[in-house]
């Protein structure tokens, strides 16, 4: 029996942990967006755009995995409190340093890179956390719920940013993200877990990190949403990461453009979530999924083929509801097959692909329009996501298989 979104909200352990996870996110958006500005600020180059957009995610590709076998081994509460911390704490160095006039671009990077470091641990323990929170009758109604609060935050977060950026400063908008910290560390200590068992393995992380890699190559449900994933998110989801520069050099209209265009992506996605909500029988949600990763590269190509800002916040929109869509659509399709034993691997390996591809994607788009222009990188990541989007789903007749 399907649990309406009402039922969800009277759940009081649920509401404790979304509103935490709200005002954190909100600080978070708020961040990601001066990080972007201020890296375009400092050089006013797309390689310097992607490439710190990138240094935030790589180390979620290179540590994702181990996090997710070090997850496996540990109370998730005091996972999940330590690494927000650490978040916390590089918020306050980054106000500082803008503060004082002392940012350098080589100093940036090194500081992305390290929020991508504690970034990689938080990714999967949020994720694998929603199962302790919330009793199993309302798992997909609460991934789907969550991701409307992101997607929330995602709409606010650049709006503050951009009003706090416009009137106090860059530095201003590091130490709303500082303070919004108090939000998710109170909501942590405060929710109660469902309890669950630990693993006790004596192997190497290393050991345990390739066995969940095996457990995910040998299903074939989980692997074809990997590998979807990895498409969409990297061609499609990527394009979002150059937004900066598209703001500047596409649409002239500077930082508050930047953030009205990823306020505008962030109401779609809002309304994505909500749709999604919708959809969560078995036979509905996959349809649905299909549709959004199959319209997510025309999307593109029309982005990059567009030159006025109001068609551009549309686009931007479109873009928000297609991607949530198809990357929450195959994450809680994911969660229902996962085996409790590896769920913190294969959340560590969701979090190396579905969430690292945009950087990934950022940088190598970034780099490539540098020698050709923006638009013309963005039509040829649209076609070729369309291209290998159609060759994912031409080898199976749906996405999840019978298990």
């Amino acid at each position: 029996m399907r649990i309406s979104p009402p039922a969800l909200l009277l759940d009081g352990n649920f509401r404790i942990y979304a509103l935490g996870n709200l005002v954190s996110y909100i600080g978070t958006w708020a961040q990601r967006v001066a990080i972007g500005w201020l890296s375009w600020e400092l050089t006013h180059q797309t390689l310097w755009v992607g490439l710190i957009s990138l240094a935030q995610i790589l180390p979620l590709i290179a540590f994702g995995p181990l996090s997710g076998a070090l997850l496996d081994r540990h109370n998730h509460r005091y996972f999940a409190i330590t690494v927000n911390s650490a978040m916390a704490v590089l918020a306050v160095v980054l106000y500082a340093l803008t503060a004082a006039h002392l940012m350098h671009i080589l100093v940036l990077l090194v500081i992305a890179f390290l929020l991508g470091v504690a970034n990689s641990g938080y990714q999967a323990v949020r994720l694998a956390m929603i199962h302790e929170v919330v009793a199993p009758s309302l798992m997909t109604q609460a991934i789907a719920a969550n991701s409307v609060i992101f997607n929330l935050s995602r709409a606010v977060g650049p709006a503050i940013a951009g009003i706090v950026i416009a009137h106090y400063g860059l530095a201003a908008a590091f130490a709303v993200n500082a303070i919004s910290f108090l939000g998710i560390l109170g909501a942590l200590a405060a929710v109660q877990l469902r309890t669950r068992e630990v693993n006790r393995s004596t192997q190497s992380l290393l050991a345990d990190s390739r066995e969940g890699w095996r457990y995910v190559m040998e299903h074939p449900g989980i692997r074809r949403m990997m590998l979807l994933a990895a498409v969409t998110s990297t061609l499609a989801r990527g394009v979002i990461e150059l937004l900066p520069a598209f703001a500047d050099s596409v649409f002239h209209r500077g930082s508050l453009g930047l953030a009205n265009l990823t306020t505008a992506a962030g109401a779609g996605a809002i309304v994505g979530a909500l749709v999604l909500a919708r959809a969560g029988s078995t036979e509905l949600l996959p349809r649905v999924t299909h549709l959004a990763a199959i319209g997510l590269g025309p999307l593109v190509i029309v982005f990059g083929l567009n030159k006025q800002f109001a068609i551009g916040l549309l686009i931007s929109a479109a873009l928000g509801f297609a991607i949530v869509l198809c990357s929450v659509g195959l994450q809680v399709q994911l969660q229902s097959l996962i085996r409790d034993k590896f769920r913190g691997r294969v959340l560590g390996l969701w979090t190396a692909v579905n969430i690292a591809g945009p950087g990934v994607g950022g940088a190598m788009l970034g780099a490539l329009a540098q020698w050709a222009t923006l638009p013309m990188v963005t039509i040829a990541a649209g076609s070729l996501c369309i291209a290998l989007v159609l060759w994912v789903m031409l080898r199976s007749s749906r996405l999840l298989p019978a298990t």
